[in-house]
């Protein structure tokens, strides 16, 4: 069973990190959890090497953006995700040069 998570502290704790999120588990999401929770953490983010050659990168950040609705389909988490909101909320790490590079071309950034 997922408990909620909330209160002071955690609105605290989301206020003064803009990496962290109110977020909400919807109801059934998972087994033994009929209706919706709400928790904090940090946004879906795909981690890299810097060592990673850009051009690596961007083929992933493309296939990912080019199959957008088959992504959202790999887990139920993924059904909420905007393509608008991806870069531009409370980001948690750095973006590579590759995604960078994906994002300047889509006109993103």
């Amino acid at each position: 069973m997922i408990v909620e998570v909330t209160g002071p502290a955690i609105s605290k704790l989301v206020a003064d990190n803009a990496y962290y999120r109110v977020a909400t588990i919807p109801g059934g999401m998972y087994r033994g959890n009929p209706d919706d929770i709400t928790v904090f953490g940090v946004g879906a983010t795909f981690v890299s090497s810097t060592a990673t050659p850009a051009n690596t990168v961007y083929q992933v950040v493309k296939a990912v953006f080019e199959n957008f609705d088959d992504f959202r389909k790999l887990h139920p988490a993924f059904n909420n995700l905007k393509e608008s909101e991806m870069i531009t909320d409370a980001l948690s790490a750095p973006l590579h040069d590759g995604a960078a590079q994906y994002y300047k071309e889509r006109g993103w950034m």
